[in-house]
């Protein structure tokens, strides 16, 4: 795991080596144990990179890599757990130096190029030259597990890993952008929030040559499986998948452990590991209001899988001390409160360990969460004349105190798509239109976003959404928090339900045969062969933050001061009256606005601190600029 950084010049530039150092330098926390740098093609290409040591701990192993032949050099963020699997298929005739997945990779991509995407089971955003075709290849996983953002200037192209590294060119902030921030609570990609600055999509390739992009294609989307066509579940298939994944994911030369939750998801990852015969330390977040710890459920599976267990004891109420890193290290507005406990959770284990493996999605493959059930119950109602449906929205807004007024939009629906993305839309206190009035097809762009996904899926309406959550949400929410919380700390966390045969075994599987009994049956039922289901049939929690107690409490005085600040109502995009009359009414006991605060805030400090450190940034900027303004002199190169 590691961070990676670049520069694409038009023309040869021979004084890049400060810039590249600077960007490179700020995703130490991505790599800690080394770092390198090279300039090629006469200094028109600039790679650079951190080292997080997790395969062949030696220094061979070091990047940027340079293949045998001398033809490919490769940056590389990520693990292919397949890669005896590319190793036998693909570099049967080479000579390999390290026993580690990068140079496999590599020799991989010289001999065959792109179409070994496809065959790479793991996680990766990767960069390669081809030194005889001058041309760069950018590419992401297809689940969009690792980051890989791109600047395009006027004389080159910048990619990186995060955001931060690319502030040596002076980014402006882009409101056309809000709509999305507001109303999914991330801005998907390839979208940012910053102009000029896009992200690689999961699972896309991009080609560049001397600082400008030639070509990109999709090598996978997910609209393409044939979502909910299977109507027989293979138990068989279902248990070697789970084996396979979850073994593939053991692999490494530096301590290992996981996270346990008690939850299905968790629980299932490490009852496959002891039946693989490993017993690997488990962490899990005590938190101290009783009614949201679920430390205990994660004991008790510990306990009857005889694995070793350390409960994390975390008071809620201090994790406000965490807000400051948050906004740091999710870098641009992002929504999610669990990046908080997420951020805790990973510090804590990366004491005992740098590796770790994690639950995460098995909701979205397996129909987990609540808000499939809420829309299967607005699909129900959509059946009723829009007549009817609108007087009962009408009367649900004037007598349901916390969900009234989304329902009355759910109802107001006019088709499917927009039907689920009324329910993903985060933005409950209004109408998103009139919190940014001036940037247009506010409301239309996202509810075209989900339209786009429902209009490529042949199965179900549930099918549907699931699809739309994993082209989306898992890679510009689940896994933005999961990666950024992680790299913050130096930890690598796997993710064996997000390996794609299991999400695709999931995918194809008709909801009835998901939701014959209740939410995530397949999972439960898989569970259910290894451990009682009495120690983990309840209802779904999650990490959570007590967001209305710190909103009316530490956080009150600096929510109101950023919220009423000169930085946010100079902006120009957004329209303070609006965010004023939430602000009233959040204070007036309209607790169900405590997350439409939250993310108002966010924004809000998110401006104010590119404000405050663009005088950080500022000689950094400057040398960029300084950098890229520069000439070429009479033979061509740059001074």
């Amino acid at each position: 795991m590691c961070g990676i950084a670049g520069i694409s010049f038009r023309q040869p530039h021979r004084g890049a080596d400060p810039l590249l150092r600077a960007m490179t330098e700020t995703l130490h926390h991505r790599g800690p144990d080394s770092s390198g740098y090279v300039s090629l093609d006469q200094g028109r290409v600039w790679l650079g990179f951190r080292r997080l040591a997790i395969r062949d701990l030696r220094g061979v192993a070091d990047q940027p890599m340079r293949s045998a032949s001398g033809q490919t050099t490769v940056i590389f963020n990520g693990e292919i757990y397949n890669t005896d699997d590319l190793r036998d298929q693909f570099c049967r005739n080479a000579i390999l130096r390290t026993t580690g997945d990068t140079e496999v990779l590599m020799e991989a991509f010289e001999h065959y190029g792109s179409s070994i995407f496809p065959h790479c089971n793991g996680m990766f955003a990767v960069v390669f030259y081809d030194h005889a075709k001058q041309t760069l290849t950018l590419a992401r996983d297809r689940m969009g597990k690792k980051p890989l953002y791109v600047y395009e200037g006027d004389q080159f192209l910048a990619f990186a890993s995060e955001i931060r590294a690319l502030r040596a060119f002076g980014l402006d902030l882009d409101p056309e952008q809000a709509g999305y921030y507001f109303h999914f609570g991330y801005v998907p990609a390839p979208h940012t929030f910053y102009k000029r600055l896009t992200q690689v999509c999961p699972g896309e390739e991009i080609v560049v040559r001397h600082g400008v992009k030639i070509a990109s294609r999709r090598f996978f989307q997910f609209t393409e499986i044939p979502w909910g066509h299977k109507r027989h579940i293979d138990w068989h298939e279902v248990a070697h998948s789970l084996d396979r994944a979850v073994s593939l994911r053991r692999i490494s030369d530096v301590p290992i452990a996981a996270f346990l939750s008690g939850g299905v998801d968790s629980s299932l990852i490490m009852s496959h590991l002891v039946r693989g015969g490993s017993r690997i330390p488990t962490f899990t977040i005590a938190f101290d209001d009783p009614k949201k710890d679920e430390s205990h459920y994660a004991a008790e599976i510990a306990s009857y899988l005889g694995i070793p267990h350390k409960r994390i004891p975390v008071d809620r109420h201090s994790m406000v001390d965490l807000v400051d890193d948050y906004l740091d290290c999710y870098e641009q507005p992002f929504a999610d409160t669990s990046g908080l406990p997420a951020l805790v959770l990973c510090r804590e284990v990366k004491r005992f360990a740098t590796v770790a493996l994690s639950g995460d999605g098995g909701d979205e493959f397996f129909t987990g969460y609540k808000r499939y059930a809420w829309f299967q119950k607005a699909l129900l109602a959509q059946r009723l004349p829009f007549i009817a449906r609108k007087a009962l929205g009408t009367l649900a807004a004037a007598t349901i105190t916390r969900q009234g007024h989304r329902i009355e939009q759910w109802l107001r629906s006019a088709d499917e798509a927009s039907l689920y993305s009324a329910i993903v839309c985060q933005w409950t206190g209004g109408s998103i239109r009139d919190l940014l009035p001036n940037v247009p097809e506010v409301e239309h762009r996202p509810v075209e976003l989900v339209r786009a996904v429902f209009d490529h899926v042949s199965g179900d309406a549930f099918s549907k959404a699931a699809c739309f959550d994993a082209c989306y949400y898992i890679p510009d929410d689940l896994q933005v928090k999961l990666d950024r919380a992680s790299m913050w700390s130096s930890l690598e966390v796997r993710c064996p339900l997000l390996d794609f045969n299991v999400a695709q075994l999931g995918a194809e599987l008709a909801t009835s045969i998901k939701w014959r009994r209740g939410l995530k049956t397949v999972l439960r039922q898989a569970l259910g062969k290894h451990i009682p289901r009495r120690l983990f049939e309840r209802p779904k929690q999650g990490f959570s933050v007590p967001l209305v107690r710190w909103l009316c409490g530490p956080l009150a005085g600096r929510v109101e001061e950023s919220l009423r600040g000169r930085t946010l109502r100079e902006c120009g995009w957004l329209n303070c009256n609006e965010i004023d009359r939430v602000w009233r009414q959040f204070q007036a006991g309209h607790q169900e606005l405590a997350h439409c605060i939250w993310m108002a805030w966010v924004v809000a400090r998110r401006l104010e601190l590119d404000q405050s450190r663009s005088a950080y940034y500022q000689p950094y900027i400057a040398q960029g600029q300084n950098l890229l303004e520069m000439a070429p002199d009479a033979s061509g190169q740059f001074g």
